[in-house]
């Protein structure tokens, strides 16, 4: 049997993160995890490169619960502390367009970087065996005795782990292919905790095969995306203009990942795609005058998404020709473009998934109010960032916090 002062589940980012600076500060840790090899969600990350933070930092690139909690957090762990975190180990990095945060080396970096690290400072790992069987203190309400009636116990492999702390940073069921799983959340549920069931986001559209806009894979473009639902459009994304890419499925890119974050079944989506050119100021403009409509949008867009945006009967009309009535008709239909996605491409293809351990349960440093001495951090919290390293960031900083309060109340 091993016995430890912290017992970390999940050895991404903030399992890292968690274990390294409580490991620093004298604690004992073991950290848990199914995979053989520590931060293996994290290596796919931003492409295999890893978008760790951005310099636009607020909660409302978050989707969550309890904004306050996490906007307390990124007060505390800023961008630039993620930026020197990289400094510290050795990972070069450069700004890229809406504030993002990439490293110049493979997101793995950061995760070996963090688990020589922790290794340093004395973390033992309990690789490739899933946690099973676990029991908390009998100081928890409404729990009978665990182990020595103080400790937190559970079975790693065949081996039985007991802590003073136990931190759930197994992240959520994204990107299954990586090992991810729901287990942990599950628990957190049944040990009295409210949580929202994963769903996926950051994750492509798929579009029925007779979409209007059916054959146009490959062509990508900047776009403004809402989300029409009940009768009203809604335009959520706070960095306004994204990339957008045709697929042979539906549609994908930035656009389309930001998109999904707010998407329900049902709703539809609405794609601006002049959201910096006026239509009917373009169709204004006399050196357009004499040009056919298709061929004008042409100008700014693709030859093949301008045929297919514009009305049949309007395509061959004359800029100057065209009335009041066709002007606006144009116009909607390439400021509002509305389509009905079929569904998303699900959690195998998610970046991420939302849901997860409700922040009403937890203290504003991710203490569990139902069972003293249980943490949370990372992506198992209901804490959603949005395209642009703010999960990862995320992960990392709450990582952090869990650690430092436990060291605090480890005094």
């Amino acid at each position: 049997m091993f016995r430890y002062d912290v017992a970390i589940i999940g050895a991404g980012p903030a399992g890292l993160i968690c274990a390294r600076n409580a490991a620093r500060r004298g604690l004992s840790v073991a950290l848990v995890d199914s995979h053989d090899r520590p931060g293996v969600k994290l290596s796919m990350a931003g492409g295999g490169r890893g978008n760790f933070t951005n310099r636009t930092l607020t909660e409302k690139h978050y989707l969550t619960d309890d904004p306050s909690v996490v906007r307390a957090v990124l007060r505390a762990f800023p961008c630039e502390w993620t930026l020197d975190l990289l400094r510290t180990l050795r990972l070069p990095f450069e700004e890229r367009d809406f504030g993002q945060i990439f490293g110049l080396r493979p997101a793995a970096f950061l995760a070996d970087r963090l688990a020589v690290q922790c290794d340093e400072a004395g973390v033992d790992f309990h690789l490739g065996h899933a946690a099973t069987s676990f029991t908390p203190p009998s100081s928890s309400p409404a729990f009978g005795r665990g182990d020595d009636g103080k400790f937190f116990s559970f079975f790693a492999g065949r081996e039985k782990i007991t802590a003073r702390h136990l931190v759930l940073a197994a992240g959520s069921s994204a990107w299954p292919a990586s090992g991810a799983s729901d287990a942990m959340a599950k628990l957190a549920a049944a040990w009295g905790h409210d949580t929202l069931p994963f769903s996926p986001v950051l994750v492509p559209f798929v579009m029925l095969g007779d979409w209007p806009l059916a054959g146009l894979e490959g062509i990508s473009l900047n776009v403004r995306a809402g989300i029409a639902r009940g009768g009203e459009t809604f335009w959520p994304d706070p960095a306004g203009i994204r990339s957008l890419l045709f697929t042979h499925r539906g549609v994908s890119g930035p656009a389309a990942l930001v998109a999904s974050c707010w998407w329900k079944q049902g709703d539809a989506l609405v794609l601006d795609f002049l959201p910096e050119l006026p239509v009917l100021e373009l169709l204004d403009e006399k050196a357009h005058g004499k040009l056919m409509a298709r061929n004008m949008l042409s100008r700014y867009m693709p030859a093949r998404l301008a045929e297919a945006l514009c009305p049949e009967d309007l395509a061959r009309k004359k800029c100057a020709e065209m009335g009041k009535k066709d002007r606006l008709r144009l116009a909607e239909a390439l400021h509002a473009f509305s389509c009905r996605p079929s569904g998303t491409e699900g959690l195998k293809k998610a970046e991420a998934a939302a849901g997860g351990v409700k922040l009403s349960g937890l203290s504003r440093r991710l203490e569990s109010r139902k069972v003293p001495g249980l943490h949370f951090c990372g992506e198992i919290v209901n804490v959603t960032g949005l395209l642009g390293g703010y999960n990862i960031h995320w992960a990392l900083a709450s990582g952090a916090l869990v650690a430092s309060d436990i060291t605090e109340k480890s005094r």
